[in-house]
């Protein structure tokens, strides 16, 4: 069974923690972990973005050339869609919805794989240290472990709100509750740190 050592705010080890069998020895299943973060990615856009109608771009009210006799297209407006400065045809309006659905299980099942593949990256701390902790005592636990300077993602329960706070004033840091994390949070992080009821629930071992 797969264990990671939990450690004090000096990286001292005070305990260990098992990783559930069904993560130690999970299977990457690509496709899930694709829809996941494809769908994670597309939910952030804001889907504002905007272009102008041949009937919203300024202008053109006035007939560029004759009806006839000048042995060319007929052409009722500079502001057509052919011309240099029309309108746009087809193009992006705001309020698009660019939300992926993607069903539970198989975001489950990215999470996993994720976790499988980060195992050696991840760092639990202890529960007491992490209760007495605030930014500096963070900050001073990653340049203890050399991972300062590095995107880092920390994953706290519940209780430890105020730590989801200290930590947010750590650069290129992320702070979560557990239960928010997702496997493009394991992904795009460099390293991750759980305190250790969190890493109990999101891993399922047992201290």
């Amino acid at each position: 069974m797969a264990k990671l050592n939990i450690i004090d705010l000096s990286n001292k080890s005070v305990g260990e923690i098992e990783i559930s069998k069904d993560i130690a020895e999970a299977k990457v299943a690509k496709q899930a972990l694709f829809d996941e973060i494809i769908a994670e990615q597309a939910g952030k856009r804001q889907g504002t973005h905007s272009t102008l109608t041949k009937a919203e771009v300024r202008g053109g009210g006035k007939k560029p050339v004759p009806q006839k006799h000048t042995g060319n297209a007929r052409q009722g407006s500079i502001r057509n869609p052919h011309y240099v400065g029309g309108g746009v045809v087809f193009g992006p309006k705001p309020n698009r919805n660019y939300t992926h659905k993607v069903n539970k299980k198989v975001a489950q099942l990215a999470l996993i794989s994720a976790l499988s593949q980060r195992t050696k990256d991840i760092f639990v701390v202890d529960d007491a240290a992490v209760k007495k902790a605030k930014t500096k005592d963070f900050a001073k636990l990653m340049k203890t472990l050399k991972i300062n300077g590095q995107r880092v993602l920390f994953g706290f329960c519940a209780a430890d709100k105020n730590a989801i706070k200290f930590t947010r004033n750590i650069n290129k840091a992320d702070a979560k509750l557990v239960n928010q994390v997702s496997a493009y949070d394991i992904l795009k992080a460099k390293k991750i740190i759980f305190c250790a009821k969190a890493a109990n629930q999101i891993l399922g071992g047992k201290k």
